[in-house]
C-alpha cells in the first residue's frame, strides 16, 4: 500500500518543537527518525508551504555562517496549538487502528482454527 504523508505536517511541527530548522535536515530526520517514512521532498515543501500559510510556521532568512542563505522554519503559537489537535487526532485513529486489528486478528484465528 502507497504512504500518502498524511500526517506530514504533525510530524515537521513536532520537529520543530526541537528547534529552528532548514527543509533539507528535516527531510533528513523524517528519513532517520520515521519507522515508516511516506514523506518525500516535494510532499515536504509543499506541507510547510502549507504550514506557512495557515501560520503554524514561519520562515526566514538565515545569513549567519553560509555563503548563501539558507530558509529557516519555526514552529509559533498557532503550530503548537495545531500540534496538541494532531496529537488527539492521532490517538483517535489509533484506537480505531487498534480495533481493527483485534478484529482481524479474531478472523484470522477463527479461519485458521
Amino acid at each position: 500500500m502507497k504512504h500518502t504523508g498524511r500526517h506530514t505536517g504533525a510530524f515537521l511541527l513536532l520537529f520543530l518543537t526541537e528547534g529552528d530548522n532548514y527543509g533539507g535536515r528535516l527531510l533528513q530526520k523524517c528519513e532517520e527518525e520515521l519507522p515508516v517514512n511516506p514523506i518525500d521532498s516535494a510532499i515536504l515543501y509543499r506541507t510547510l508551504k502549507k504550514l506557512e500559510q495557515e501560520e503554524a510556521i514561519e520562515s526566514y532568512l538565515n545569513t549567519t555562517d553560509q555563503h548563501k542563505p539558507i530558509r529557516m522554519y519555526r514552529i509559533t503559537a498557532i503550530g503548537k496549538k495545531k500540534l496538541e489537535e494532531h496529537q488527539l487526532d492521532i490517538e483517535e485513529k489509533i484506537k480505531n487502528l487498534s480495533f481493527f486489528l483485534e478484529k482481524y486478528n479474531d478472523w484470522k484465528t477463527q479461519i485458521n482454527a
